[in-house]
């Protein structure tokens, strides 16, 4: 029970819808035509033993015919022509043998050398007697020499006597013939599988080779291009899949452009009462209170600026343009811009840069990330900032205080600042973050063996194309 068990479970497996379609047809067209050519076998080896056996029984039978036409009984004796009979049956163990049996005498070819050829009974049974009665049968047994001999048995009626006429002939020479053929038919079935083989495997890796604009498309879809698919291009069986496929992908934007649409309608609602606000803390009344005067416009700012990010990203949503940046070409134009904002620090940047490396995003999304990113490592850092960028890998290092197991585990909150004496919002590592997961590239913060933070971006193959 448990094998039966076992082996369910194990073809399962083998037609699982978690492997590959295109394994999954090879394999069952390879098992198909194993099948088929096993049957195809089998019956071939039943039809051309069946044929070679009634073509040997119907010599066999002629000859049997011969032999009784060359008995005679005269003079109340059974006599035997032996010249009559085909001279193969003379010449010793020549694989061509015979026995008469009568009531009262035994006839031997010469061949046979009176060798015991018979496994069944020799007894003459009663109703042979009859008139007009005659019966054959058929069997395999030890030959003198051979290892088998098909045996023809006749029994009749001849002179109102039962007689017996056995006949045989050596199986060997016909069982080699047979022997040689499945040799040769095993050889060729194994050559026309292993040449069915290949050939299938190269017309399924042809069908699914159309696919593969389809897999282009997609991901340039997945980019934030515009794209159709046309039905006509693919094969007929799956164009009804390409049409559904449009329509997800034309609701999909349409829902897109929709949220960018609402986001924008709401900063740009939101900007109206932030007007006033900043209106108000110029406000007379405010004069004689400073510091609240400061934590007001700081904070309306803030939203300010989280505004305009709104508004830009819902402009690059509908003028999106994704191209391939390298990515030196990117730090040599921040770099100056840096150098400047933190002469005071004199930092030295220490760059590990493949030179054909590429980001394939959008260029104002690439600066602000890159951007955001260097930014947050000058202001923490003491001295140095380690940029390297290898194999899909950007890592960002510093080597200022670094930060504590609980402060990594809110960098990712909007707004979260480790120390409120530095500048800023709180918001640039978030932004990071936001525009890791538009490009689903994987975000890691973590302690730098340099001493500082080390912000690690993992990004997939279709957002960074690596060494060219």
């Amino acid at each position: 029970m448990t094998g039966k068990v076992g082996g369910g479970k194990k073809l399962k497996s083998f037609f699982s819808r978690s492997r590959s379609l295109e394994k999954q047809l090879f394999s069952s067209l390879v098992l198909g035509l194993l099948i088929v050519f096993s049957a195809f076998w089998w019956f071939l080896q039943s039809t051309m033993h069946s044929i070679t056996e009634d073509y040997l029984l119907t010599r066999l039978a002629h000859d049997a015919d011969n032999i009784e036409r060359n008995l005679t009984y005269e003079s109340g004796t059974w006599q035997l022509n032996l010249e009559g009979i085909s001279a193969i049956y003379s010449s010793l163990y020549s694989g061509h043998y015979f026995v008469i049996v009568t009531p009262k005498k035994r006839f031997y070819s010469p061949s046979l050398d009176k060798y015991p050829l018979y496994a069944k009974s020799l007894d003459i049974y009663p109703h042979s007697m009859v008139l007009g009665i005659k019966k054959t049968e058929h069997y395999e047994a030890p030959g003198p020499v051979e290892e088998l001999v098909l045996i023809y048995r006749v029994e009749l009626n001849k002179q109102g006597q039962p007689i017996q006429i056995y006949v045989a002939e050596d199986l060997s020479l016909i069982q080699n013939m047979i022997a040689k053929f499945d040799v040769f038919f095993g050889v060729l079935t194994l050559m026309t599988l292993v040449s069915l083989y290949f050939l299938l495997r190269w017309l399924l890796q042809r069908t699914f080779r159309q696919l593969k604009p389809l897999e282009a498309q997609l991901r340039a879809f997945q980019l934030g291009h515009k794209i159709h698919l046309k039905p006509q291009s693919y094969p007929l069986e799956v164009r009804s899949l390409i049409e559904s496929l449009n329509l997800a992908l034309a609701q999909s934007s349409l829902q897109f452009e929709k949220s960018r649409q609402l986001n924008g309608n709401l900063s740009h609602s939101l900007k109206t009462p932030l007007n006033l606000i900043f209106q108000l803390i110029d406000a007379p009344e405010l004069k004689a209170y400073p510091e609240l005067k400061a934590q007001l416009k700081s904070q309306s700012n803030a939203i300010l600026n989280l505004i305009e990010r709104e508004l830009k990203i819902d402009r690059i949503a509908n003028h999106q343009s994704i191209t391939a940046i390298p990515f030196t070409s990117l730090w040599q134009d921040l770099q100056p811009t840096f150098e400047q904002l933190y002469r005071d620090k004199g930092i030295q940047f220490t760059t590990s840069i493949s030179e054909c490396a590429l980001l394939n995003m959008e260029k104002e999304d690439a600066f602000e990330l890159l951007g955001n990113l260097i930014d947050n490592a000058c202001k923490w850092c003491d001295h140095q900032v380690f940029i390297s960028f290898k194999d899909n890998l950007l890592i960002i290092e510093d080597d200022g205080p670094g930060a504590t197991a609980a402060q990594l585990q809110h960098f990712e909150e909007r707004g979260y600042r480790t120390d409120e004496t530095k500048p800023g919002h709180g918001i640039g590592l978030s932004i990071v973050k936001g525009i890791t997961a538009a490009y689903q590239a994987k975000l890691t913060f973590s302690h730098s063996e340099r001493g500082g933070l080390k912000v690690t971006i993992q990004f997939n193959h279709s957002t960074s194309l690596g060494l060219l």
